[in-house]
């Protein structure tokens, strides 16, 4: 594992006379420049000592921070924590300045709903899309600000059957103009819970007074940690976790995907998840 350090600056404030780009030209190290200056550096490359102080020594904001795995890192974990690498729209009405002529209303219970942090919505319907969502090729993806809510393809969801794979359901999705359910895609619903709290390092706790919800921010690079001693008992493919994440109004949980769902999408060439290994120790 390696940890990826990620510079995002504005080449006119942080970087006027190009100092920075030039130490990056000497040192061969790639950046973009186009509208800001963007560049990584893993933790094992050669100038990586010089460049975090050179850039410390240069700027007050801290980089991005992200952890890396290999191959191998990967196909040998029991167990995978996963996100998308890319979103497409909303969910639908996406209206969010009126509750009751939005999603929220459209898609969920909302008697429970905490108007503080978002917790306790339980879903009624299914979720309504526009026509312009495409995921065709991508074949796995979801909308903003359902982050553990993912959306398939009808071929996909097919093949999940086949498989057997467990603590899933689907759900049809409607087209928010005609109200009619959408052919091509489904909803993968995830209904199985981690018997276990996750163990990882976080960057703020916020405790909702309204609710008492607690979301746990993690570090983005920290890894992440379960007992051992429950691994004879995992039998489904697919988990939430116990912990909730996000702030503000967003309300979501990790999604952890078993060693053969992960192998599965490598076979099949599902590329649209960012995968990173739960430890069992």
């Amino acid at each position: 594992m390696n940890k990826i350090y990620r510079y995002c600056l504005n080449t006119k404030s942080d970087d006027p006379k190009c100092i920075i780009r030039n130490y990056l030209q000497e040192r061969k190290i790639k950046y973009s420049d186009k509208y800001l200056l963007v560049f990584e550096i893993s933790d094992s490359a050669p100038y990586f000592n010089d460049v975090i102080n050179f850039m410390n020594a240069k700027l007050k904001d801290e980089p991005q921070i992200r952890c890396e795995y290999s191959k191998k890192e990967l196909s040998e974990a029991k167990y995978l924590d996963i996100w998308l690498k890319k979103y497409s729209g909303y969910p639908q009405p996406d209206d969010v300045d009126d509750i009751k002529d939005s999603y929220l209303n459209y898609t969920f219970d909302m008697t429970n709903y905490c108007t503080e942090c978002g917790n306790g919505l339980v879903q009624k319907d299914s979720f309504y899309l526009k026509k312009s969502f495409n995921i065709e090729k991508i074949r796995f993806g979801g909308v903003y600000w359902i982050y553990d809510t993912f959306f398939i393809t009808t071929e996909l969801r097919d093949w999940f059957i086949k498989e057997k794979f467990t603590g899933i359901e689907f759900i049809p999705v409607k087209n928010i103009r005609t109200k009619q359910i959408v052919d091509n895609i489904v909803q993968l619903k995830i209904n199985a819970i981690f018997p276990e709290k996750l163990k990882f390092d976080t960057k703020e706790v916020i405790n909702c007074k309204s609710c008492n919800t607690i979301k746990n921010l993690r570090k983005d690079d920290s890894e992440i940690f379960a007992p051992k001693e429950i691994l004879k008992d995992l039998d489904k493919d697919f988990y939430l976790s116990q912990e909730w994440h996000g702030a503000g109004l967003l309300c979501c949980k990790s999604v952890l995907i078993s060693n053969r769902v992960y192998k599965f999408f490598v076979d099949n060439k599902i590329k649209n998840i960012n995968p990173e290994p739960i430890k069992f120790i």
